[in-house]
């Protein structure tokens, strides 16, 4: 078998984006992505360096695509580090074709002088771990996929004079989703491996999500002390005869937690994705935080499967 590495053109996104959902159509909850939003996260992301992605290529048929992304917020926030993407057709794996784009992923992190590179991985078993493993990533964080299955769920009241303000995602103003990034910064700026999400990468979201997204503020008379952003899985339902919601986001910022806020936040956000229809939501969190375990556990939610962080310091 003849094969060809190069660097991505803008004129490859339609085939990127197909090696990209015939790979990974194989995980749990895949839902195929449209050439816009790979779009958004390859050459519109202003973080992405085509530099840094290779194709492999057979009789100049793009069969993998791999490489690693240095995003400019983590360098900002101290992480030296680079996350990497390797997906193979799964008729051309076991071919080396996947070592040969991580060996190229990693020497772009090297002579970038990234320290770490890392990968996010669904679960805790495949080819795709069997290959970090290989070069010698170390698993070195979990998070739990959590999943509520129930009859109607119960609403919790909001503390004092706390009250919501709720909007449907793509009718939020810049200035929204503004204010919404600056809280969400707030709440998860101790936690684990976080680092600041920027305004431009969730307007982007906005204009392109096939999902129904809502946002909501939970205020302190003007001041806005916690945010939640969950969906109705439009796209996903529609393909897979299936009623799922997600809880993408939930924060709270310092001074305000454990009162009873992120419960009544997350109850009325199960609330209106259980009253447009849905039957199971699932959400997703840092394995280690208890607190938030302890919450979510208290309204239903049950552990469905755990997730994978990949980590390798480079020379």
């Amino acid at each position: 078998m003849s094969l060809e590495y190069c660097h991505p053109a803008e004129s490859d996104v339609e085939a990127v984006t197909d090696v990209l959902n015939r790979s990974r159509r194989e995980l749990p909850l895949h839902l195929d992505q449209s050439v816009e939003e790979v779009e958004a996260q390859t050459f519109k992301n202003t973080d992405y360096n085509p530099n840094g992605f290779w194709l492999a290529l057979r009789d100049s048929q793009i069969i993998g695509y791999g490489g690693a992304l240095i995003e400019k917020s983590r360098i900002e926030a101290g992480f030296n580090d680079g996350w990497i993407t390797i997906e193979v057709i799964p008729e051309y794996r076991g071919k080396g074709i996947e070592q040969e784009l991580m060996m190229r992923a990693l020497n772009y992190l090297t002579l970038k002088e990234i320290g770490t590179a890392q990968r996010w991985c669904k679960g805790t078993k495949g080819w795709r771990h069997n290959l970090l493993l290989e070069f010698g990533f170390t698993a070195a964080h979990y998070e739990y996929v959590m999943v509520w299955k129930g009859e109607t769920p119960e609403r919790y009241p909001l503390p004092g004079i706390i009250h919501l303000q709720h909007t449907l995602f793509r009718e939020a103003t810049n200035e929204e989703v503004e204010t919404f990034v600056e809280v969400f910064n707030d709440a998860f700026k101790e936690y684990y491996n976080f680092s600041p999400a920027t305004v431009e990468r969730f307007i982007k979201s906005r204009e392109i999500d096939r999902n129904i997204w809502r946002i909501t503020f939970a205020k302190d008379g003007s001041r806005i002390v916690g945010v939640l952003k969950c969906c109705e899985s439009v796209q996903y339902n529609k393909e897979n005869n299936t009623k799922i919601g997600w809880v993408d986001i939930l924060g709270v910022i310092k001074g305000y937690r454990r009162k009873g806020i992120g419960k009544a936040l997350l109850s009325d956000g199960m609330a209106w994705i259980y009253d447009r229809g849905m039957d199971t939501i699932y959400l997703d969190l840092n394995a280690e935080n208890r607190n938030a375990l302890s919450l979510y556990t208290s309204l239903g939610f049950k552990i469905d499967r755990e997730d994978t962080i990949y980590r390798e310091k480079l020379e």
